[in-house]
């Protein structure tokens, strides 16, 4: 008899999804397979689970092709059926939400009988947002294909399976903090129209495009590149800043700094940050470099979350994880310097979820100066941040308007860059981070301070601002000593 273990382990989201490639239909729903294969190899089988977040791990001498046709059946009977020759190990999440507990198939392990220590990680594709911009071309950015709902009190997960099956959507992944599920639709479905069926629908709550967010282009500026400091190792109990951003470059050294790190879009691969700007915003929240016209700062934790994909890409549900491992992490300061021109009332809602765990919540308001909103910084539970110059004048570029906040240096100097060298870059994602910082050194002096003590404490330190729109006043170097004055 084939040797075989099940493990079980405890989260709270569930998972679901579909695809077909190469003439192979697979689909994934909770402990139930749908597969669909001839002459198919076992590793290009395998490779379906790797993209829907199953951890694959295969012996490379295993070559057998797979023919089956298997139509909703336990993934445990299924891979009996298939694997004839081959043990494999199976480890699962019970996951557990609105919609009650669902079981997730986290690794798939495959091997010659007696030899799991064969067993290599089976590479997949990193997955990307694909942007979507609707029917009609005009709708704000989206991922396509996707919907993100959200149940009424009572709705069983048997129940929303009806529904799915009567439109055609697959489940996921679900964020337990604010009850969102993210839905999947077969390709070129009419996601508007379908979003305008389901919030008539009994069972539905609310309904929305999962939107999408980019991070700011670089500006980049030749320039004498700086000496990163030595690395002071935190104190016991030290408190992070958490960077919602694009992961960090492994060739920076963060060493004893680095409190965390999560990959909100591929949880199960190393964090890292190709894209320069996530390892540029935690330099400055960690204050390991300070803006141009601060002073050398102390440094303090940081807790890095790769929330955007190579292509600079996020969506609102990547956040709403995103902004979970934040609150889990420790940190009490979350800095966001990205935003978006589009409202959601999902994003509001978990903003004011990350508002009630404690979190104070930066971000850059935005580097084209329309006077309009951008998100997350123009929510009532963050701290809206705009840029100036070391000489203290508006830098041309920022955004203003009444939901800026604050305002702060926005020019420093990097050892890396974003899509461009390394050297000097400006704009508002730096004075986010320079105000994220300077607020998580106020709490790690005063570590039993409140979000609003700390929030009225900085604003009664600021400077003046520039007229036009640029917050209540400015955190210069005057006004981060008075902050952090004992």
């Amino acid at each position: 008899m084939r040797k075989k273990r099940l493990i079980f382990t405890f989260l709270t989201v569930a998972w679901i999804s579909a695809t077909v490639s190469w003439g192979l239909y697979f689909r994934l729903d909770g402990d139930r397979l749908w597969l669909e294969a001839e002459h198919t190899p076992l590793s290009e089988v395998l490779e379906q689970f790797g993209q829907m977040g199953v951890e694959v791990k295969l012996d490379p001498s295993i070559q057998t092709s797979i023919s089956a046709s298997i139509y909703g059946q336990h993934v445990d009977e299924a891979l009996e059926s298939i694997l004839k020759n081959s043990d494999y190990q199976l480890t699962w999440k019970l996951l557990r939400g609105p919609l009650g507990r669902v079981p997730k198939l986290k690794e798939i392990q495959v091997f010659h009988p007696g030899k799991p220590a064969a067993a290599k990680q089976i590479p997949h594709k990193l997955p990307n947002f694909v942007v979507s911009r609707g029917v009609s071309g005009n709708a704000p950015e989206h991922v396509k294909d996707e919907l993100l709902v959200t149940v009424r009190p009572g709705t069983s997960y048997a129940q929303f399976q009806r529904l799915l099956d009567q439109i055609g959507g697959m489940l996921v992944d679900g964020d337990a903090v604010t009850g969102v599920y993210l839905l999947r639709f077969p390709g070129g479905t009419n996601v508007e129209a379908l979003l305008a069926q389901i919030l008539r629908n009994s069972l539905i709550a609310n309904a929305e495009l999962n939107y999408i967010a980019r991070l700011p282009e670089g500006i980049p500026t030749p320039t004498r590149l700086p000496v990163i400091p030595p690395v002071v190792p935190p104190a016991d109990g030290a408190v992070p800043v958490a960077v919602l951003d694009s992961g960090l470059d492994p060739k920076i050294g963060f060493g004893p700094l680095l409190a965390g790190n999560w990959d909100a879009v591929s949880p199960e691969r190393p964090l890292t940050g190709s894209a320069g700007h996530g390892t540029q915003m935690a330099l400055l929240a960690s204050g390991l470099l300070a803006p141009d016209g601060m002073l050398s700062a102390d440094q303090v934790p940081v807790v890095s979350v790769r929330a955007f994909d190579e292509e600079g890409k996020t969506s609102n549900f990547a956040i709403f994880q995103a902004l979970a491992y934040a609150a889990k992490s420790g940190a009490k300061v979350v800095n966001m310097s990205w935003g978006s021109p589009t409202d959601s009332e999902f994003m509001r809602s978990a903003i004011q979820v990350a508002a009630r765990q404690g979190l104070v919540l930066v971000a850059a308001a935005g580097n084209e100066p329309t006077g309009k909103p951008v998100y997350p910084a123009a929510y009532p539970d963050v701290l809206a941040v705009g840029a100036i110059l070391a000489d203290g004048q508006a830098w041309p570029k920022s955004n203003h308007g009444d939901f800026v906040d604050v305002s702060a240096y926005g020019t420093a100097t990097f050892p890396i860059g974003h899509n461009g060298p390394a050297g000097a870059y400006v704009g508002t994602s730096i004075s986010s981070a320079a105000v994220a910082h300077a607020l998580a050194q106020y709490f790690n002096l005063h570590p039993k301070a409140t979000p609003n003590a700390a929030l009225a404490q900085l604003k009664k330190s600021l400077s003046p601002a520039p007229p036009g729109g640029y917050g209540a006043g400015v955190l210069d170097a005057a006004a981060l000593t008075r902050f952090l004055a004992p």
